[in-house]
């Protein structure tokens, strides 16, 4: 009796030897089936997922690119070497921005003030500078901007909220005035003659399927305001590689010029909105 015994104990002690190797083999096989489970979705994962591609002649994109070229291509603002993000500006540089984006689109009425006794006219605006010297202009021409359109534009354009409240000045010798529901705005001082003019042009445009459209341009400025000009010099042309820049050159060379990235994105993958401009050293 004392043999069965220990031949049912011996037995006993196999079956659970070999138990535990095959509870210790199925871990190991379970283990590794699930990290190479884990591991082929996420190559699958990084084999299907969208890639950044250029866009620059894609035809289902052209209005697309040149809709939102638009936006930076007529202010000189998106040209500085500090560059610019649309969420440091505060609320009186957004109102100027959004307004000289509405001028571009034409989004205002135009109305002539009538001279006042005081020599000037409501609001303070100058006038008109005179066609001729022999007949002196009689009114301010204004624009007038409707309250509820900047908003539109504001969110639409940049994604971003604006105030409608208060006076402020768009640039200098300019100024605009809360009336109601409406932006009138004008001279307050003879308007500077002339223009920075913008030279660039587009170099390749970048789509990000995740939600980002990239331009870049490159090119240069051509100051042509009044009092640039120096005529002891014997230069004709005065141009800049950035809006902020003091410092002149005179022959054009398309090495020396600056490029540009604006970056612009969207919630839905079909309205884009401006969101920031760098100068690109890649």
């Amino acid at each position: 009796m004392a043999e069965v015994s220990k031949d049912k104990k011996s037995n006993t002690f196999k079956y659970i030897i070999i138990f535990i190797l095959f509870l210790a083999v199925g871990v190991v096989i379970g283990f590794y089936g699930t990290t190479r489970y884990f591991e082929q979705k996420e190559e699958e994962g990084n084999s299907s997922a969208p890639e950044i591609k250029e866009i620059t002649e894609d035809s289902v994109y052209q209005d697309t690119i040149k809709e939102l070229y638009s936006v930076v291509n007529s202010n000189t603002i998106f040209y500085s070497s500090e560059g610019l993000k649309i969420a440091d500006l505060n609320n009186y540089s957004k109102l100027s921005l959004v307004l000289q984006y509405m001028d571009t689109k034409s989004m205002y009425e135009k109305e002539a003030l009538n001279k006042n006794e005081l020599g000037n006219c409501e609001y303070g605006f100058v006038l008109d500078p005179s066609g001729t010297a022999n007949i002196p202009s009689l009114v301010c021409t204004v624009y007038k901007y409707k309250k509820a359109d900047i908003t539109s534009v504001s969110k639409k354009v940049y994604n971003t909220d604006i105030e409608t409240n208060n006076n402020f000045v768009p640039e200098v010798g300019r100024s605009c005035v809360s009336v109601e529901d409406e932006y009138i705005c004008g001279n307050t001082a003879t308007p500077q003659s002339g223009a920075l003019e913008i030279k660039f042009d587009i170099q390749k445009v970048m789509l990000d399927p995740n939600g980002t459209i990239e331009i870049y341009d490159k090119g240069y400025l051509a100051d042509r305001r009044a009092g640039v000009d120096n005529p002891n010099d014997q230069y004709d042309n005065y141009y800049l590689h950035t809006s902020d820049s003091t410092n002149y050159y005179y022959e054009l060379k398309s090495a020396d010029n600056v490029t540009f990235k604006h970056t612009f994105k969207t919630d839905d993958n079909t309205n884009y909105y401006y969101v920031s401009t760098e100068v690109y050293n890649g």
